[in-house]
């Protein structure tokens, strides 16, 4: 496409010459990126809305008398998936499971682990309230698959 333009800012989006196309007024251009970035905004509210991802209405083991728990890592799942524990608690991942597996953070609530071998753990100390989903990439997506979360109380 030689000689042609897309020149979002100078609002050029045919050829160099004005040859015949319509040329968008530099309004309509300006509106339809704020469109865009309004519904992506929109999207991106609530600790949750990026990912799609909530934790209601899943079974929680409760844990909130220990200072430390093991999630256990296995093919396809986390054991238990989901945990409630008292803030400053320790959950370690231990992965015991025959492949390797991750333990990522949907929403950024807590620093994701790398690669964990069988045998390899990663643990993370929860000190803020709330509610932490999580999944392994190897095996899922945020919404489905090997997914789980912590749930933090005071």
């Amino acid at each position: 496409m030689s000689g042609s333009s897309a020149n979002v800012a100078g609002a050029s989006l045919g050829s160099s010459g004005n040859s015949g196309r319509y040329d968008p007024p530099m309004r309509l251009i300006r509106l339809t990126i704020m469109i865009a970035l309004a519904g992506t905004a929109v999207a991106a509210c609530g600790s949750n809305a990026s990912s799609g991802q909530t934790l209601k209405g899943k079974k929680f083991a409760v844990e909130t008398g220990k200072r430390a728990v093991t999630v256990d890592v296995v093919d396809n799942n986390f054991q238990p998936a989901y945990v409630t524990v008292r803030a400053g608690t320790k959950v370690t991942f231990l992965n015991r499971g025959r492949n390797r597996h991750n333990v990522l953070s949907v929403d950024d609530g807590f620093t994701s682990s790398g690669f964990l071998s069988h045998d390899d753990s990663w643990k993370v100390t929860f000190k803020d309230v709330g509610d932490f989903p999580l999944y392994c990439s190897l095996h899922g997506t945020p919404t489905s698959g090997m997914t789980g979360g912590i749930r933090v109380v005071k």
